[in-house]
């Protein structure tokens, strides 16, 4: 069926789908239909100091093994979730490291009928919010089906982080612009560090550390630093 498409036809489909949707998660389920794709997912990184979280995550997976998967806490040892955050170009999945931790997750997914050829669009947004778009398929062929649609997905995936915005944040999202120095030092004094701490483990002067605490206080429109951080965890610009 999808030979005797076109590759426009099936981005402009695709794209007027993912607005339309009700939620991502139906936005996925379309363009997998589309591009008669195995599974799709979606994974919004809160990325602070090298931690990623899975505070937000959206698939066509079944239910029973992203609970699996969760349980298990497979996100710590998955390849694609660990190395892909990493990355800023899209890959394929053979192209990632295997650890030995690895190696049972992926047996384990095979067991469940799950795993096949993958490609990941990283995705990184002015707000330096990074997400995910993971492409699973089973075609043989599959560079070559993946080469057909490459550009396609890789804004089609920004349509995506875009429609989880407005799911997360509603059509005006609140994020301000902070510094990685400001979200550094915020995320510090969420783990309960005062600003001379902070400034020791960032290897700045107490003075700096303070003023980047400041900043990141007015940015976020509030009185006091406590309650930049309870904003700051609230609208998921840092994660402790």
């Amino acid at each position: 069926m999808i030979d005797s498409l076109s590759p426009v036809y099936l981005f402009e489909k695709s794209h007027s789908q993912i607005e339309q949707a009700e939620s991502v998660e139906a936005a996925l389920a379309l363009m997998r239909e589309n591009y008669e794709l195995d599974n799709l997912t979606y994974h919004l990184s809160q990325t602070v100091i090298s931690k990623v979280d899975s505070l937000y995550v959206r698939t066509t997976y079944p239910a029973a093994w992203v609970g699996r998967y969760l349980m298990r806490n497979y996100m710590a040892i998955d390849p694609v979730v660990v190395e892909g955050f990493e990355r800023s170009l899209p890959f394929f999945w053979e192209e990632l490291r295997i650890t030995e931790a690895a190696v049972n997750f992926l047996q384990d997914a095979k067991d469940h009928g799950l795993g096949g050829n993958g490609y990941s669009v990283p995705v990184t947004d002015k707000f330096a919010r990074r997400a995910l778009v993971s492409f699973n398929g089973s075609k043989e062929n599959w560079r070559e089906f993946v080469a057909n649609f490459r550009n396609d997905w890789i804004e089609l995936s920004h349509r995506i982080h875009a429609k989880a915005m407005r799911e997360l944040y509603g059509e005006d999202d609140p994020v301000p612009v902070l510094s990685p120095r400001e979200l550094e030092c915020l995320h510090w004094s969420a783990l309960g560090k005062d600003h001379k701490a902070v400034a020791i483990i960032l290897g700045i002067s107490e003075h700096t550390a303070r003023d980047y605490l400041k900043s990141a206080r007015i940015k976020l429109g509030c009185a006091n630093i406590a309650q930049a951080i309870a904003k700051a965890l609230k609208l998921r610009v840092i994660s402790p």
